[in-house]
This record gives structure tokens, C-alpha cells and sequence, in this order.
């Protein structure tokens, strides 16, 4: 990829270095999204790709793997692998399927309606996933729902991209909105429930309906005709990963207290679940549970983005997509769609979504400024894109977690996202009017 970039027309302002980095996110994008070969196959290929860009070192090239995200995703598979060995899993799942009354549809829309309280008990969206898709699954295998069957499709798929969304809409969960939040200063909890709520809450239900339009009629379950089992006590080790379930939920949900990284937490909950004596899980345990394809995308993908940001390409690709916006300032509203197209397209290149939004949230709110609009509407804007669409499944972690449950596949994935690239222009367009109505104007001059 380093000897392709020499033979291609140099980049206009854009250095060697930001080429070769360049030439590696294409590279690493398109084998993704085509899923041409494993991911963890993938990523192992962008490594090489960054390890001989020039300006790389190799501290800079493996530097994702000492993230916090890439920490706290071993602590949240640990959760998840203790759910699902302590039998919460398949108590939940049996739960799911007799309130669901074997069907489908009412599992589907269950699921979808108690996504914003879970989001309150369990703020981390890749948590949240951990513990679920376990339970789904059993619940899906005693309604005879195969992985291929579209029922399965919808439902992961929800869990992988709508499921962050109950998170962004309160300060205490998703990192998109926690960095934005940050950056643009001045939010307390409940300004940023009053501002964001409304959206993003129309986001994840107005996306569960596109769901099902997209996917189609789901498979009749399996409804048992035999007694209802009685509810059977708590065993040990139930109440052992409930315990320590709900410490970790309390330590995330006090943050603002004690100031501890969100996978501090989650890698206290591990080792309280991995000791002997007071877990329920062995190391060959999580082991067995661990994905090295979800480690190595995940640390790959952040660096592969801090490399964007460092070589000046992240910039470079943000300024010719959003920089041109700024010649629209007596069209506010196209201003408006052209960053949102902007954003989604960028979001393609940079998978982190904190690196995203800390690079395209101070951008577009100064080419606003520039046009008379809002810089803290266009940051929010900003946010919510981000969060919102997702055309493959490395963009986040919370949606690889459910791709790897394989109910559906990468051209599910991109179906799904170019029809939130539309619900959310359409979103957008709408919060405006009610950013206004709370004192938040979008044009300001």
C-alpha cells in the first residue's frame, strides 16, 4: 500500500505520511465492508499496512490495544460469559419467551420498549449487549427462530445499532455523547436529556419500525402448550453475578463521583467473577468466550484512528468533505443536510467514535459559526449522526458484538444504515423546531 501511494498523483496537501495512513484505512474499510475475509484476518493486514507507513512506530501502530474500550470490552465478555454460565441467561431467555408468549413480534417489540429503562440500569451499551445477546439467543432457539431466519435478523441487528441509541440520550451511558458533551461544554444531565431525548429516542423506535419494514414478515415462534414451570430459587451463582452485576452498574452510574474510567468497572466485575471462591467463571472459560477477531478489529480500528488524526489525513478528508459546506450560509437547512452527509461519510474512514467526534464536532461547529448558524447545533447534529448511522459493522464495537452472534451479515448492516442515514436527515430536520422551542435557536444572525 506504501509503494501504491509513491505511484498515485500526490494528495493536495496531504504528506507522505497521511497517504500511507490514508491508503490503509481504504484498504482496511473496503476489505470490511465487503468482508472479503475474516475480521480478525483484516485487521492483522491494516497493522502490517500502518507498521510500514512511514512515521509510524510500532508503540503508535499497536497503541489501540492498550485503550480502555479494547480493557473494557475483556471486562464486558466476562460479564456476558458469567450471565451466561450462572444460568441468568437462560432464566432471562425462558422469561423473554413466556411474556413474549412465543412470539416473535411481541419479543421484538418487548425488546424495543425496555431499551431506554435498561439503558438507566446498565449505561454502557457493549455491556448491555453482552448480557442480552446471550438471552436473545436462547430465547430465539426455544421459538425455533433459526439464524437465517429474518425474525433473528431483526433483532440482533437492533441490538447492535439501535441499542447505543438508548444510551446517547443520557449523559451516564454512550461515550458519543459523554465526548460531545465534554467538548461542547456547559450540559448538565437533564440539559442534555431535554435537548437529545426527543431525537434520539425517535431515532430507536422510528429505526425499529424501518426494521421491520425491511426485514418483513417474521417467522411464527413456537408456543408451548405444556404447564407453565414453576419459578425455581436463585442458585448461588445467579446471585453472585447479580451482585457483582449491580456493583459495576452502581460504579458506572457514579462516575461523576469517584472519576473512575468506565473500564475500571467492568475489569473489577471480571476478576470478582474469575476468583476462585467467588466467581462462577474459570480463565479457560473466558477464554473459550473471548473473541480474538473482536480484539484485534477493535484495537486495530482506534489505531487506525488516532494514526488519521496524527498524520494530518483525518483533517485533510474532513476538511474536503464539510469544508465546502461553508459556502451555503444563506441556505441553512442544506447547510444542515450537507453535514450530516459529511459526518456519515467521514464516519466510514474513522471508526472510533470519540476520535469522530472530537475531530468533526469542533469542525463543523466553526464552519456553522462562520454561516451564522449555531455552533452547539451543529456540534449536536454532529453527535447524533455519528451515533445514528452505521454502514458496517467495525464502526462500533456495540455492533460487532451482535454481528459476531451471526444472524446477519454485512449487506444487512449496510441496508439497514443507508435507511437511518435517511431517518436521521429526517430527525434532524424535525429537532430543529424543538431545539428552538427550548431556546436553542439554528440560526444565529
Amino acid at each position: 500500500m506504501y509503494l501504491a501511494a509513491r505511484v498515485v498523483p500526490p494528495l493536495d496537501g496531504l504528506t507522505e505520511f497521511g497517504q500511507a495512513v490514508l491508503g490503509a484505512m481504504l484498504a482496511g474499510a473496503i476489505l470490511w465492508i465487503s468482508e472479503a475475509m475474516a475480521l480478525g484476518l483484516i485487521a492483522l493486514i491494516v497493522l502490517v499496512l500502518l507498521g510500514s507507513s512511514p512515521g509510524m512506530r510500532p508503540p503508535e501502530v499497536f497503541g489501540g490495544f492498550a485503550s480502555e474500550v479494547v480493557l473494557f470490552l475483556i471486562g464486558a465478555a466476562a460479564i456476558g460469559a458469567a450471565v451466561e454460565k450462572s444460568g441468568l441467561a437462560d432464566r432471562a431467555a425462558r422469561f423473554l419467551v413466556r411474556t413474549a408468549r412465543g412470539s416473535p413480534t411481541r419479543l421484538f417489540a418487548g425488546m424495543i420498549a425496555g431499551l431506554p429503562a435498561l439503558a438507566l440500569l446498565v449505561p454502557s451499551a457493549i455491556t448491555r449487549n453482552a448480557i442480552l445477546i446471550p438471552a436473545y439467543r436462547d430465547a430465539l432457539d426455544a421459538m425455533g427462530v433459526r439464524q437465517t431466519d429474518r425474525a433473528g435478523r431483526a433483532l440482533m441487528l437492533a441490538l447492535g445499532v439501535l441499542n447505543p441509541l438508548a444510551s446517547s440520550a443520557l449523559l451516564t451511558g454512550g461515550i458519543t455523547s459523554i465526548t460531545a458533551a465534554s467538548i461542547l461544554g456547559g450540559f448538565s444531565w437533564w440539559g442534555w436529556f431535554a435537548l437529545m431525548a426527543a431525537p434520539y429516542y425517535a431515532l430507536l423506535f422510528g429505526g425499529a419500525l424501518l426494521l421491520r419494514l425491511i426485514t418483513g414478515r417474521f417467522e411464527s415462534g413456537l408456543v408451548s402448550s405444556g404447564p407453565r414451570e414453576p419459578a425455581r430459587p436463585y442458585s448461588a451463582a445467579e446471585t453472585a453475578t447479580l451482585a457483582v452485576l449491580t456493583l459495576a452498574s452502581a460504579l458506572w452510574l457514579t462516575d461523576w463521583l469517584h472519576g473512575l474510567s468506565p473500564a475500571i468497572p467492568a475489569l473489577i466485575g471480571a476478576a470478582l467473577l474469575l476468583t476462585p471462591g467467588i466467581g462462577v467463571l474459570s480463565w479457560k472459560a473466558l477464554e473459550e468466550r473471548l473473541s480474538w477477531g473482536l480484539i484485534l478489529t477493535v484495537g486495530t480500528s482506534l489505531s487506525l484512528a488516532a494514526a488519521m488524526t496524527k498524520s494530518g489525513a483525518a483533517a485533510w478528508l474532513g476538511d474536503r468533505l464539510v469544508g465546502p459546506i461553508a459556502g451555503l450560509g444563506g441556505q441553512p437547512l442544506v447547510v444542515v443536510g450537507c453535514i450530516v452527509i459529511g459526518v456519515a461519510t467521514v464516519h466510514l474512514a474513522i471508526t472510533n467514535l470519540a476520535a469522530c467526534v472530537a475531530l468533526l464536532l469542533p469542525m463543523a461547529a466553526a464552519i456553522g459559526q462562520s454561516v451564522g448558524l449555531s455552533p452547539i447545533v451543529c456540534g449536536l447534529i454532529v453527535t447524533i449522526v455519528v451515533d445514528a448511522v452505521i454502514l458496517y459493522p467495525v464502526q462500533t464495537a456495540a455492533n460487532l458484538l451482535a454481528y459476531e452472534s451471526g444472524y446477519y451479515d454485512g449487506a444487512d448492516v449496510r441496508r439497514f444504515g443507508l435507511a437511518m442515514l435517511g431517518l436521521t436527515m429526517a430527525v434532524v430536520l424535525a429537532a430543529i423546531p424543538y431545539w428552538s422551542l427550548l431556546g436553542l435557536s439554528l440560526v444565529t444572525r
